[in-house]
């Protein structure tokens, strides 16, 4: 498994290589992204599991403008859309 590269500030370089997981450091996590490829409405779409234990973590696509992003918390659903992807660092704990 190779490692999904970083800008100089940190932030996340997401990986477009189809079914190819890539691990990556956001806060204290090691988070795994795994591109799909495109959705039903053509958004480049991820899944983010935990790479210690079978436990998924939540699903990434890139809309016009900016990322969606949804996670399942102790109280429910959460998605934010249109976010920058600094924004999805930061909900992942980073």
């Amino acid at each position: 498994m190779s490692e999904v590269q970083q800008h100089g500030d940190g932030i996340v370089a997401l990986s477009t290589e189809r079914l190819t997981p890539q691990i990556q450091r956001i806060g204290k996590s090691e988070i795994e992204f795994t591109f799909l490829g495109p959705n039903v409405h053509g958004q480049p779409t991820w899944i983010l599991w935990n790479p210690d234990e079978p436990h998924l973590i939540g699903m990434l696509s890139q809309g016009r403008m900016g990322y969606h992003f949804e996670q399942r918390t102790g109280s429910g659903v959460q998605r934010l859309e249109n976010i920058s992807l600094n924004r999805v660092q930061r909900a992942l704990g980073g």
